[in-house]
């Protein structure tokens, strides 16, 4: 009982000062700045620049934003899409991207042909890709390549699909309550694959089996220490849409400090859940995530970006939102 005791102490310590390092901003939309989308991804460009994919566009390519922050409480002050930049190739459901500052240039991934090409900044392929390992060929159907990141610090790009692989087991749904085994995969400067880990998402905390949920891994950010924010998000869909939400989860592992081949321990860094009732209409699919500029004190500034499947019916908006971070060298 003392132990047992005692080890409730140290988890409520532990987040105490987790909720204590962690801000969630207040998520914001720009209608007359920013055209109605499938944002599914975004990458900092450096400044207040970025680049953000876009799943449904009718061309390959991905768009130029600028995103204004504010450099002490890391809120959003304004978001402009400039451009819309393309290789004139058919859209390949364009997922994640990256930008490796060394070549200037970004990783694309496509969920439909399961490819990570890399693109110039106005749009063109330079021929290359990330070699992906051939087991990442069985996914199940649209639940491949989702999450894109790069860090110049550690030289290494990191991937993994939306959901397990055929040959790994099932995908969770609203009647299978079971977390989604994932390969987190690396690549080095030369584009071959390197370290691949274990991930084990968590499973649906929908009660019941009315309507429909997606539970999956929608988005990573490296960090310059090695360590590695995961976005899990589910979403849950009632039959007439009211009571819908999506759950946001943002976990951070350390693969440096585990053996390939190992599942990563993880350690939750916030959580945060947009809804759709008769009273509210937050709800917000966050599908992309990338590391921006450090505040002013040294905080760490996450983006987020939401997929409103181009502001379906009129319901949903083109969302972002800013998490801020005091530390995440979590002892992991």
């Amino acid at each position: 009982m003392k132990k047992t005791i005692l080890s409730l102490l140290l988890l409520t310590a532990a987040l105490q000062i987790t909720a204590q390092q962690t801000t969630l901003n207040k998520q914001r939309h720009f209608s007359k700045t920013v055209p109605a989308g499938n944002y599914s991804g975004i990458t900092w460009l450096g400044g207040d620049r970025y680049a953000v994919a876009n799943d449904k566009a009718r061309l390959a390519g991905f768009h130029l934003m600028t995103i204004l922050t504010d450099s002490v409480t890391g809120d959003i002050k304004e978001v402009r899409a400039d451009s819309f930049v393309t290789s004139h190739q058919p859209n390949r459901d364009e997922e994640g991207i990256c930008y490796v500052p060394q070549s200037n240039t970004v990783f694309v991934s496509g969920e439909a042909d399961g490819h990570i090409l890399e693109y110039r900044l106005d749009g063109q392929l330079t021929g290359r890709q990330l070699n992906i390992p051939p087991v990442f060929n069985n996914t199940h159907g649209n639940s491949g390549f989702e999450a894109l990141t790069y860090n110049a610090t550690t030289h290494r790009f990191w991937t993994t699909t939306e959901n397990t692989l055929k040959v790994d087991g099932e995908k969770p749904s609203i009647s299978k309550k079971i977390p989604n085994r994932l390969r987190l995969q690396s690549f080095s400067d030369d584009l071959q694959p390197r370290e691949q880990y274990w991930y084990m998402s968590d499973s649906s905390e929908v009660k019941g089996t009315d309507g429909k949920s997606l539970l999956g891994v929608s988005g990573l950010a490296a960090l310059d220490n090695g360590q590695i924010v995961v976005l899990e998000r589910e979403i849950f869909q009632s039959r007439k849409n009211i009571g819908s939400f999506v759950h946001v989860k943002l976990y951070v592992v350390n693969p440096a400090k585990q053996q390939a081949g190992d599942v990563l321990q993880k350690q939750l860094i916030t959580e945060f859940r947009t809804k759709m009732n008769l009273t509210a209409r937050s709800f917000a699919n966050y599908e992309g995530i990338c590391v921006g500029p450090r505040l002013k004190d040294g905080r760490i500034l996450l983006l987020l970006v939401a997929d409103s499947q181009d502001q379906y019916r009129g319901y949903l908006k083109d969302w972002f939102k800013t998490v801020t971070v005091a530390n995440l060298d979590f002892d992991l």
